[in-house]
């Protein structure tokens, strides 16, 4: 399975951003769950952060990722504080066909920024950190954008409307909020 979502934004900043494994965990636990509640082991939170720690170390594939945590299980334990065994192929799978990759866009989003006004800010309050511990929701500034996809267009068939994407980005990172494509260009 490839996991190409998360590959579709050019990185814009080449520096490093430091981003904790349970700021990670946190922002993962509110997504929602879709799961059938039967026969759960793993929280959704964990096995996403699991999958995003491999993103984040390089890894395209889930077998890439899986390899990943397996040479890091001990490390991932201590961090995660997670006593039993971790997810074969089968839960991850099951879990990233039951999720909505826009809430989990969203959640990597806000941690994401969340990290960046840490590193601006450092210890110094902020209009946007000050925003947060009074529960308001924070201003991030959006664009939205529209391509046709290549090859397309000039079908032959009238069955075959040509394929437009529109995305939502975070302006500043050119972080991916949300993307869909639209049955008709207005």
């Amino acid at each position: 399975m490839d996991l190409s979502l998360f590959d579709q934004v050019e990185q814009i900043s080449q520096h490093t951003l430091a981003i904790d494994a349970a700021s990670l965990y946190k922002a993962l636990e509110k997504v929602k769950d879709r799961r059938e509640k039967k026969g759960t082991r793993y929280p959704l939170a964990f096995v996403l952060t699991l999958i995003m720690l491999g993103k984040m170390a390089g890894q395209r594939e889930i077998a890439g990722i899986i390899h990943w945590v397996k040479l890091r299980e001990k490390e991932l334990r201590r961090l995660l504080n997670w006593p039993k065994s971790f997810p074969t192929y089968d839960v991850y799978t099951r879990v990233l066909t039951h999720c909505d990759h826009h809430e989990i866009a969203k959640a990597i989003a806000q941690v994401i920024l969340n990290a960046r006004s840490v590193e601006q800010c450092g210890e110094e309050p902020s209009r946007l950190l000050a925003q947060q511990v009074h529960g308001e929701e924070n201003l991030i500034h959006t664009a939205v954008d529209g391509k046709v996809m290549r090859g397309t267009l000039k079908h032959d068939r009238d069955d075959q409307p040509p394929v437009h994407l529109l995305t939502f980005y975070e302006c500043e990172s050119g972080i991916v909020l949300d993307q869909f494509s639209v049955k008709k260009r207005e």
